[in-house]
């Protein structure tokens, strides 16, 4: 099968097939339990190591969001593509999608940073970061391509096609919750149900879903995030009425940096 890795879009950022003499650090992630380390939770096949990538960022600021693809072409000549994506602002405690100078070693069904395996061969814990441990077949597949579509660096400055307009998806997400927040508090301020707006946000009719090109982003995430507090509603987790923690959510995303384009990507 043919493996191939598409042009870096910024020149901070290099990508290198995975080469354990050059990476001996994710030399780990393919040996398995007779590496003698409690890392199964990140372990891959051995043959993975032909299909994997390192990432680079040699840049003097963490990178913030990523997209990337992964193209697979059929003996039957059909083309499927698989959309990764990942960042910083999803939640309210900042993580890097890679810091300044670290590596990440990227995988078919996932990735993990040098620093994170830094973090576990000196004893530290985790909550939740793995590489699945089965990755789809490959049968019929006769060739497979990284590319990756965007990359947004913790300044604001962006590289890469954004076929997927992910930076515009990035920016919606916040005026979509604080539009959905301020119809809530604005009928719990006139004591009256919120159901009836809440429900014809829902159904605002679009085209495409999170992730893709087609539609409004705005559109999708005013959608998504109603979804997500008509979810809540009624629901508790101890003392904590989620429906409150949820409007709260909505109220405090994290504001973006301007976005711009910087001399050394495409």
């Amino acid at each position: 099968m043919d493996f191939t890795v598409g042009p870096s879009p910024s020149n901070e950022v290099v990508l290198s097939r995975f080469d354990a003499a050059l990476f001996p650090k994710f030399r780990i992630i393919f040996e398995g339990p007779a590496s003698g380390r409690s890392l199964e939770f990140l372990a891959q096949p051995s043959d993975e190591a032909e299909r994997a990538v390192v990432m680079e960022n040699r840049a003097d600021k963490d990178i913030t969001a990523l997209r990337y693809y992964w193209v697979m072409t059929g003996e039957d000549g059909n083309v499927r593509k698989r959309t990764v994506s990942s960042d910083s602002y999803l939640v309210d405690v900042y993580h890097p999608v890679l810091k300044g100078g670290d590596r990440k070693l990227i995988c078919r069904r996932g990735a993990v940073d040098g620093s994170l395996l830094d973090h576990l061969l000196g004893g530290g814990g985790i909550m939740d970061a793995s590489l699945a441990s089965g990755p789809e077949s490959m049968r019929g597949v006769i060739s497979l391509r990284l590319d990756i579509d965007m990359l947004l660096f913790a300044d604001g400055e962006i590289a890469g096609l954004d076929t997927s307009k992910f930076a515009a998806e990035l920016r919606s997400r916040k005026p979509a919750a604080e539009f959905v927040a301020k119809q809530i508090r604005l009928a719990q301020a006139e004591d009256r149900d919120n159901t009836p707006v809440l429900s014809a946000l829902v159904e605002i009719p679009c085209l495409g879903r999170l992730g893709h090109a087609q539609g409004d982003p705005l559109v999708h995430w005013t959608r998504h995030y109603t979804r997500e507090y008509l979810h809540a509603a009624g629901r508790k987790i101890g003392d904590v009425d989620m429906r409150e923690a949820k409007l709260r959510h909505l109220e405090n995303r994290p504001a973006l940096p301007k976005f711009y384009r910087g001399k050394h990507g495409i």
